[in-house]
């Protein structure tokens, strides 16, 4: 292997392993993430750090209950035939019950394709985190392609787009003088039809196709009609298709990288040979599943949150407003981290109290607030801890 891992990488590993256990103890499990036994501040009082599959993270939480309905398909039934569970997902399981038998693939996938090019419902403020501004609960009335789409021209309903934790891709303008008054409702309704429907006929051609061949597969798409690629919001479609759909995906092959990841894996191994970003990228990645048998598209989200995690972040507003922001931290190994939320930072003086920021810290927000350039941080943080 022609890269080699850095400390980091085992501060991941030991991530994962609790992400992993909060996931089967308290994500699926009865366990709630306050009485948890896991050792991590962060991770029981801010829900956010409980995955390693996709599949049961907050931007799919809505998902599962569409595609599911209230029946013991679906991943939470044990916890739902107990009570335990959001009125959101009591309420909409309940309104899904019976669209299995409705919907076939090119359904399925426009439901997939509305939810991630609206902001997949995410608010990481709000507990659940996973049902906010979205039009997706509506379409339970709808059993077509052609009656969703009429949904959102109709404007009979809540908004339904959200930036929090999310982006919106560059949508195509509508025709001047359309009735269309947002880019994003233009392309659903004009053009997600089609792509859909053509998606799902060269799907069922018959064998599982690679992540990154439907990815080419729908960048090809939108480049030949004149629109951008959708990188981002078709990477978490494609991720739907294979956990709703996984006898069209070739779940273990090789996924894309956003922007939290790239940080997460630029800090986890350092290259022994030249090559190329995205080679470097995979290999790691490789090594990751090699270590802990996770997909690339899941290891993924994990390498997401395990930089947050690092970071110790908390998103202020809402249900965590009641925090103290001084005083909740994860269990990061890397005492030096020179981004985000650190207590060293606090202990350096050069933060008086976090409670005061109104944003998260994000970057070296902190450290170009004392004009400290990172290698000056982690020398103070080193002659502090001598």
């Amino acid at each position: 292997m022609s890269i080699e891992p850095t400390r980091y990488y085992d501060n991941f590993l030991k991530y994962f392993e609790l992400a992993k256990k909060q996931q089967e103890d308290c994500n699926l499990g009865f366990v709630s993430h306050q009485d948890w036994d896991g050792g991590d501040e962060l991770m029981c009082k801010v829900e956010l750090y409980d995955v390693v599959e996709r599949k049961y993270a907050g931007f799919s939480q809505l998902m599962n209950d569409v595609f599911y309905g209230y029946n013991e398909d679906h991943p939470y039934w044990p916890k739902m035939q107990k009570g335990m569970m959001s009125p959101q997902r009591n309420v909409v399981s309940r309104a899904w019950q019976d669209k299995q038998a409705i919907f076939e693939l090119p359904e399925w996938l426009y439901v997939f394709m509305v939810h991630r090019l609206t902001g997949s419902a995410i608010n990481y403020a709000q507990k659940p985190s996973g049902y906010h501004n979205t039009i997706i609960p509506h379409f339970y009335l709808d059993n077509t392609i052609e009656e969703m789409a009429a949904r959102i021209t109709n404007g009979k309903h809540e908004p339904f787009y959200t930036s929090i934790g999310y982006q919106f891709p560059a949508f195509p303008k509508p025709p001047e003088g359309s009735e269309f008054k947002r880019n994003g409702d233009y392309f659903m309704v004009e053009h997600v039809p089609k792509l859909v429907r053509q998606l799902a006929e060269w799907l069922e051609q018959g064998g599982k196709r690679e992540i990154r061949e439907i990815g080419d597969w729908l960048f090809d798409w939108n480049v030949d009609h004149g629109f951008r690629k959708f990188k981002f919001q078709y990477a978490a479609f494609i991720s739907d298709i294979a956990d709703w759909f996984p006898q069209y995906v070739v779940r273990e092959s090789m996924f894309y990288y956003g922007t939290n990841a790239v940080e997460c894996i630029k800090y986890m191994a350092k290259p022994t040979t030249r090559m190329s970003k995205e080679k470097f990228m995979d290999e790691v990645m490789e090594m990751v599943y090699k270590d802990t048998g996770s997909v690339p598209y899941n290891a993924e989200d994990v390498m997401c949150d395990s930089i947050r995690w690092i970071e110790n972040y908390i998103r202020p507003g809402e249900m965590y407003d009641h925090l103290d922001f001084n005083k909740v931290w994860g269990t990061s190994d890397i005492v030096d981290h020179p981004t985000g939320r650190q207590k060293m930072m606090l202990n350096l003086g050069l933060v008086e109290d976090f409670n005061e920021f109104k944003s998260f810290p994000s970057d070296t927000k902190v450290l170009d607030m004392n004009n400290m350039t990172v290698d000056e941080y982690k020398e103070k943080v080193k002659q502090y801890l001598n």
